[in-house]
């Protein structure tokens, strides 16, 4: 059995290797990402499924 130790290290590198992949598919312009990533935050408002922190200059 893995420790927990190792466990997290294999969590944060599947995580920072599905970062790369999605980078790449944008050509790493930051632009583009932050577009995507807008994007997909909108489709989860709008699903209902999933609550958000209000930002500073959004209104509850």
């Amino acid at each position: 059995m893995e420790n927990k130790e190792n466990i997290e290290c294999s969590i944060m590198e599947e995580v920072r290797e599905m970062r790369r992949k999605i980078s790449a598919e944008f050509g790493h312009d930051l632009n583009r990402l932050v577009a995507y990533y807008q994007e997909v935050e909108n489709e989860m408002r709008k699903s209902g499924k999933y609550k958000f922190a209000a930002l500073p200059n959004e209104k509850t």
